[in-house]
């Protein structure tokens, strides 16, 4: 599989992250584990997971995390995959609650070390911002665990991009290492933003996507494949009712249509959809969750599979001229 460097110095990741929300809940431990060896073998090395992935459904915090714990030390395979984990999250019963804090960052660090059996968390996001607190702050406590030997790098995730510039800015003046990727919603599928900042959940928009290209920073997809909705359209299928708010139907006739010409033409629709991720002017990786093994075996071939760079560029195109189209309206 394809592999880039998500920042300068970083480590090489491959392309198709493999997300791992359900792992415990959704998706029991042994079909994790098949799940993962189906993904290394295949040569994917780039695990996703998040401190509060499976407190809807488990009595102890980071449910994922320990499952993928358990399948690091059953296989041995510490040193052949990169972990990407995330922190800091509000409580899941008050989202208005900022956990933001040097003090939570040490908590959540160390909980996730225990969780993963690791010595050290490769890629470390926080999960959500804290406008009120001093970025400063929230870098210092971070750099703070790098000096320990914690965390290798650090990014952040939903965060606005004036507060991504700030943190820059902040990093540069007093020498630090700053943000080494982003993680972010970003989709080919046009998407109402209100509906994911309901849980305080960001999309890269034109402006966001211009600051990646120009500073080249490394850019995580989550919900890249918007849940199958444009398969789904295709095949006549009912999309579910958030997918319905979510993806606005009317803004995403054009993309739809024109997918559905290439599938006419032979190609699958998700491929187009993972592509136009991983065919970013920066640097950036789809992450891809998949309840079943044959999901998973379709999008490690959809990220290597042959795509016409016309039909890539030409969605490219038709996604800015939506977006545009949108930011006029509003």
């Amino acid at each position: 599989m394809k592999k880039i460097f998500l920042s300068p110095g970083g480590p090489e990741v491959s392309v198709l992250a493999l997300g791992t929300a359900q792992y415990g809940t959704g998706i029991s431990e042994e079909e994790a584990f098949r799940q993962m060896d189906l993904y290394t073998e295949r040569g994917g090395n780039f695990l996703d997971t998040a401190l509060v992935y499976g407190d809807w459904g488990c009595a102890e915090r980071g449910c994922s995390e320990r499952v993928i714990g358990r399948w690091l030390s059953s296989r041995k395979k510490r040193s052949q995959v990169v972990i990407s984990t995330k922190g800091c999250h509000p409580p899941l019963e008050d989202m208005s609650e900022s956990r933001v804090n040097a003090d939570a960052i040490r908590k959540d660090v160390r909980l996730s070390l225990k969780n993963l059996g690791c010595d050290c968390i490769d890629l470390y996001f926080l999960h959500r911002d804290d406008p009120k607190r001093p970025v400063g702050e929230i870098l210092e406590a971070l750099e703070e665990e790098v000096s320990r030997g914690n965390i290798r790098y650090y990014g952040c995730s939903n965060w606005s991009l004036s507060r991504v510039k700030e943190a820059a800015d902040y990093a540069a003046a007093h020498g630090l290492q700053g943000f080494s990727c982003n993680q972010i919603m970003f989709t080919l599928a046009e998407v109402d933003e209100r509906v994911p900042g309901e849980t305080q959940m960001l999309v890269l928009d034109r402006e966001y996507y211009q600051y990646h290209k120009e500073t080249q920073l490394g850019l995580m997809s989550f919900m890249c494949q918007a849940g199958g909705y444009f398969t789904k359209k295709a095949a006549g299928r009912p999309v579910s009712r958030n997918q319905e708010r979510m993806y606005p139907e009317k803004r995403n006739e054009k993309l739809l249509r024109k997918l559905m010409r290439y599938q006419e033409e032979g190609y699958r629709i998700n491929d187009f959809v993972l592509q136009y991720v991983t065919h970013a002017e920066f640097p950036a990786a789809a992450i891809g969750g998949f309840r079943t093994e044959e999901q998973l075996l379709e999008g490690l071939d959809g990220v290597e599979s042959r795509l016409p760079e016309e039909a890539l560029r030409e969605l490219a195109e038709l996604k800015e001229k939506q977006q545009t189209l949108q930011e006029a309206a509003t």
